[in-house]
């Protein structure tokens, strides 16, 4: 089954000239959490999943800050 949307994607790739690019990206939670309770007033997770993003993104920036020691 094909994602709906992607929601977080962390990134790490080998370029050409041996250099790691790392990229992190989402969608914005309260971009998300507005969306889905205008469009889907019935989807009770809005908030969860919002706050997972949150998490997901902290993380992720922690991951790229730290992973700037290796590369």
């Amino acid at each position: 089954m094909k994602p709906a949307a992607n929601l977080f994607r962390l990134e790490l790739n080998l370029l050409r000239d041996g250099n790691v690019e790392i990229t992190c990206d989402s969608v914005r939670p309260e971009d998300f959490e507005r969306s889905m309770n205008e469009g889907m007033p019935e989807y009770e997770g809005s908030h969860s999943v919002a706050s997972l993003i949150r998490y997901l993104r902290s993380m992720g920036d922690e991951a790229v800050e730290k992973s700037r020691l290796y590369v």
